[in-house]
């Protein structure tokens, strides 16, 4: 009731500032002219993420999705996660141990394993379980100038693991008729505070941008008797029947990016560490199980312009990541560590050649080059005391892929695209240590991972313009997931293992954009995936005993439409109403009518936005997920699920922002997260499902409040 009273108390004062004391300025003018955008105008921004060039989104042989820094700002999200659920087709899940994105029906076990998400370009990738988890990609929302989003196979231009699309992330962008710098702190529910500060500048052919940012709070306090189908259990974990997470999910994040152009050179550093406490298998007895993750990146880039038909770009980047664990459950004695990391650099170049105003060609090659991964864990309580997993001496994990593309406008009306991709990953060998090497107590165990086809991938496109108001684009696409480190550890029990091969996806895709009238805007996308080697855990006897291990026996089809229309009904009002419907089957023998785990059949998103003068807006956002089932573990006796089916929920939000406080380049901001209150549940998973075989509680009514300023 505070909370609310708070609200509505703020928004009542901010119609109390009279428009007319504010001066215009940049950042005003573009919020309106971005929310005032027709047809013509959005089809004609430009992003780059698509095909590592500057295209218009009518030209881009893919569904696109523009999330822009004056969406950000005027809706409010708080999070890199809350922008994503909110994006057509994509949805969260949280188990308290990670946060993973489901996107067109299909979920992975392992976070964020079918998309590829980068930051200014540059991938973010967990290069031991070929993952992009969102506790490595900490991105402040005020750090993000936009966010460009491809959904579809995107193998040809990025190669392994862009399964479902990709996410890049842009925070290097410099304006010189915008404010360049800002500082802001935020206080919210759950003990939760922020500090952020950007800075940028420009010197005759120098320019840069850097963002900081530090992140904390406390974390959810619930009970886990509300997640859990017999409370009575709980004594058996080691907890009381009333035991809650309180202080056991807190949670911080370090953010440092620092990015610039020097004439044909260009560079990006970035520095991110978070801090979480969370559960993994069993619940925490104590201060939580503590996880701390550390990502390095550092990026420097060429371009040349050769002719004035074609141009060159180049980039090499260094990357480092560490991730540790201190394990707290069962009793409060218990001791249990892990340690994982890599480390090794990734090569591009691409060459752009434009031989006539209707032909454009792009070719490139990459190279990538883990020189170490490692899995180190000591359990003793599990039998695992000093087991280290890793590369052995000597050894590399290399892949490297080669691709062409051409564009050819075939009319005024009609452009065609196609493209392939050949990549390869020779092989390399793993170890498994057991022991302690500094008192020549341990041993050692060789396995090799070994898949030397050249994989082949191809996409093609038409686009076809019935005139400037409809838009038809024709897709097909194909995309490989290459078993990751982690999945390959496998081959160490037992050599006789048949080698994984890469997961694939074949994408046919029909995408209709059309302007209804000058005030509605219509997107429609009808899909269909067919996916084949998925990888999934299965049974195999050994010697009479049986054993679960990785293999490639996972096929799924899906078949889907998005829909999305842009109303304006007056220059100061805005409505964004999106829906998906998905259906997913599993396709393996025995598994037709069980229905697919963590696969919602439909999915809705509301944003609406009024602009009560220039400086002062109110939005809404509607985020709806229909019922989603558990796993289905077929390696258990019998095969059962992990844990109930959960209910759908719908989360509402509220914004309100004012700027030109006071009448200089100071911001007010105020934005309410589940404004109804509604208690969100997601599905059981291998991670938590001894705990919360009813489902982990999502954030109930929470708010967060932060004040700025742009000069």
């Amino acid at each position: 009731m505070k909370m609310k009273k708070l609200f509505i108390s703020v928004a009542f004062l901010a119609m109390l500032f009279p428009s007319n004391i504010y001066s215009q300025d940049q950042d005003i003018k573009k919020i309106k002219k971005y929310f005032k955008m027709d047809l013509q105008q959005l089809l004609n921004l430009v992003i780059t993420t698509a095909g590592k060039k500057k295209e218009k989104i009518s030209d881009i042989p893919a569904s696109v999705v523009l999330v822009t820094r004056e969406e950000i700002e005027t809706y409010g999200y708080q999070t890199l996660a809350e922008i994503v659920e909110n994006i057509p087709g994509l949805y969260i899940t949280d188990d308290y141990w990670s946060q993973n994105t489901g996107i067109r029906g299909f979920w992975d076990y392992t976070s964020n394993r079918n998309i590829i998400i980068l930051v200014n370009g540059i991938p973010l990738r967990n290069e031991l379980s070929s993952s992009y988890s969102f506790e490595n990609i900490v991105v402040p929302v005020e750090a993000i100038d936009r966010i460009e989003v491809v959904r579809g196979p995107m193998s040809v231009i990025y190669g392994n693991g862009a399964f479902f699309g990709v996410i890049n992330i842009f925070t290097n962008q410099f304006d010189e008729k915008e404010s360049v710098n800002q500082v802001s702190a935020s206080i919210g529910s759950e003990k939760t505070s922020k500090l952020f500060v950007r800075t940028a500048g420009k010197q005759g052919d120098f320019q840069y941008v850097f963002n900081g940012s530090y992140f904390y709070t406390y974390g959810l306090d619930v009970p886990l008797s509300k997640m859990v189908s017999s409370p009575a259990i709980l004594p058996y974990l080691g907890l009381s029947e009333d035991h809650t997470t309180e202080g056991q999910l807190e949670r911080s994040e370090k953010f440092f990016n620092f990015s610039g152009t020097f004439k044909a050179f260009s560079f990006d550093t970035s520095y991110t560490e978070t801090g979480k406490e969370g559960s993994v298998i069993f619940p925490s007895i104590a201060d939580g199980t503590s996880f701390v993750t550390k990502d390095m990146r550092i990026n420097v880039g060429y371009k040349k312009k050769l002719s004035n038909t074609s141009r060159l770009e180049s980039k090499v980047c260094y990357f480092m990541h560490r991730y540790s664990a201190d394990y707290d459950m069962l009793f409060e004695e218990f001791y249990g560590t892990q340690e994982e990391g890599a480390f090794g650099f990734r090569a591009a170049l691409n060459l752009f050649i434009t031989p006539s105003p209707k032909l454009d060609i792009t070719m490139g090659m990459d190279y990538i080059y883990v020189q170490d991964v490692f899995n180190d864990v000591t359990v003793p309580a599990f039998a695992r005391n000093l087991y280290h997993y890793r590369l052995a001496d000597g050894e590399a994990i290399i892949t490297q892929s080669i691709f062409a593309q051409i564009d050819y406008t075939l009319s005024d009306r009609l452009k065609f695209t196609a493209g392939a991709m050949l990549e390869q990953t020779p092989g390399y060998t793993l170890e498994e240590r057991i022991g302690d090497f500094t008192i020549g107590n341990a041993s050692i165990t060789q396995a090799t991972f070994s898949h030397p086809q050249v994989e082949f991938v191809p996409r093609i496109a038409l686009i076809y313009s019935l005139n400037d108001r409809n838009i038809f684009k024709f897709l097909y696409g194909k995309a490989i997931n290459r078993p990751s480190f982690f999945q390959n550890i496998d081959l160490l029990f037992t050599p006789d293992l048949p080698p994984l091969k890469p997961e694939t996806i074949h994408t046919f895709e029909i995408n209709y954009i059309a302007q209804l009238s000058s005030k509605f805007t219509m997107n429609l996308s009808v899909f269909r995936n067919i996916l084949d080697k998925l990888i999934y855990r299965s049974l195999y006897i050994v010697d009479d005993t049986v054993n679960a291990y990785h293999a490639n026996v996972g096929e799924m089809g899906t078949h889907g439409a998005e829909m999305t229309v842009i109303c304006s009904p007056s220059p100061n009002l805005y409505f964004e109403l999106s829906g998906t419907y998905q259906y997913t089957q599993d396709k393996r023998a025995g598994f037709e009518d069980i229905e697919v785990a963590y696969s919602p059949k439909f999915l809705g998103y509301l944003k609406a936005s009024y602009f009560f003068n220039k400086n002062i807006s109110l939005s809404v956002t509607g985020n709806y997920v229909s019922p989603m089932e558990s796993y289905y573990d077929a390696t258990l006796s019998p095969p059962t699920r992990l844990g109930e089916k959960v209910d759908g929920y719908f989360l509402l939000g509220a914004n309100l922002r004012i700027r030109k406080l006071f009448g200089i380049g100071m911001f007010l901001n105020l934005r309410v997260s589940n404004l109804l209150d509604e208690e969100v549940r997601y599905p059981a998973t291998a991670n938590n499902f001894q705990f919360a075989s009813k489902g982990t509680i999502g954030r109930g009514r929470s708010f967060l409040l932060t004040i700025g300023w742009k000069f």
